[in-house]
């Protein structure tokens, strides 16, 4: 797996970096301290997964670095590592298409959970996060909230059974931060059609908006792919 660490601190960029060459199987990785920076290895390079500090000193960064990453690796996974972890910036993030935020405060442990969660095609939010936000749902599983239980992921349709298959369907892409025009066009479907499918999710799953339902899923263990 090719990953990129994006973080304007050397010094916590070449921590991480020895963190995941020794406690995961991720040997090709790559630091740089800018969005610029980030934006030029992205043109050359599909990386399948991207470590992405939230405020950088110099250049993009924020949500617009983030969309501007999401477009260019559409197939790659963007995770948050963040000094800041207030309720707003991690709203942005998975708004953004982030398939995980985790502090900067967070143990070694946590992170290396957090990225085996998101490997397996999981969402990761902090604990504190699910607690407060999630409003439906039993509580936070060990593949959601962290810990060794990421295997036990379940797939949309196993964790919400009324869901039809159409509606994983829309559902995993707005999951991985896709508008409803790029819903539309991915699934060949009109943009009312988008509308009325997510509707339908919103009633099924208790949530009123797009960023509700990510967070049901993650804090209910369920995978997006």
């Amino acid at each position: 797996m090719r990953a990129l660490i994006v973080d304007d601190h050397s010094l916590f960029s070449e921590g991480l970096r020895l963190l995941l060459a020794g406690s995961t199987s991720i040997s090709d990785i790559t630091c740089c301290e800018s969005g610029p920076q980030a934006v030029e290895l992205a043109a050359q390079t599909s990386f399948e997964l991207v470590l992405l500090d939230w405020h950088l000193g110099v250049g993009l960064s924020g949500t617009a670095l983030l969309s501007t990453l999401k477009e260019m690796l559409p197939h790659g996974r963007i995770v948050i590592v963040s000094g800041e972890s207030s309720a707003s910036c991690i709203r942005s993030a998975i708004e953004g298409g982030a398939a995980g935020f985790v502090p900067k405060e967070s143990s070694p442990a946590l992170l290396i959970d957090a990225l085996t969660i998101i490997g397996h095609g999981g969402i990761y939010l902090p604990v504190a996060v699910l607690a407060t936000t999630a409003r439906t749902g039993s509580p936070p599983s060990s593949s959601a909230a962290g810990g060794d239980g990421a295997t036990c992921l379940r797939s949309i349709r196993e964790g919400f059974p009324r869901l039809t298959q159409r509606h994983a369907d829309v559902l995993t892409r707005v999951a991985r931060g896709m508008s409803n025009k790029q819903v539309a066009r991915d699934l060949d479907i009109s943009d009312g059609t988008v509308k009325q499918h997510l509707n339908a999710i919103f009633r099924e799953l208790d949530v009123q908006s797009r960023t509700e339902a990510v967070y049901l899923l993650a804090k209910s263990g369920v995978t997006i792919g």
